[in-house]
């Protein structure tokens, strides 16, 4: 495997050589980066502080890739995934659209005629979308696995 000679920066994106520890663009510390932990930044999204969290591809030593995996896999399409590293957004955004999901699958086995009034048509729009929610599970399962899933790490 070869390795590259430059990395990007996290924060700013700005191309840097592999060995230096500090962002001439924004002077993140990459030592510090590497070791901050996903609690902290838990804290700091539920008090709104999102300026001092940054999301890093690769696990941070405090979530375990065995139990994200696993929520991933059998609790994905609800968002738990999401909630177990403290992305409340996207996870409400998979929770909205399970539910819209479950009442669709009820709502076709009690009514089998529905009506093709103006709610149905939304209401169909609101299950194609449960269809891509479902799509971007499956990328997900694939992203933990290949360690591609970025986590919310603290800045500092």
């Amino acid at each position: 495997m070869k390795l590259s000679k430059y990395k990007r920066c996290p924060r700013c994106n700005t191309k840097v050589p592999s060995e230096v520890n500090i962002c001439p663009g924004c002077s993140l510390n990459y030592i510090k980066f590497n070791q901050a932990t996903n609690k902290q930044a838990k804290i700091a999204l539920k008090s709104g502080q999102t300026d001092k969290v940054l999301l890093r591809r690769g696990l941070p030593n405090d979530v375990n890739k065995t139990t994200l995996l696993l929520l991933t896999i059998f609790l994905g399409f609800t968002g738990a995934h999401y909630y177990y590293v403290g992305r409340v957004k996207m996870g409400l955004f998979f929770s909205f659209f399970c539910i819209i999901g479950i009442i669709n699958v009820i709502v076709n086995s009690v009514l089998k005629d529905v009506p093709t009034s103006d709610w149905f048509q939304v209401f169909v729009f609101l299950v194609l979308v449960w269809g891509f929610v479902l799509m971007l599970w499956i990328i997900d399962i694939a992203k933990v696995i290949f360690n591609r899933f970025k986590v919310p790490v603290s800045r500092e």
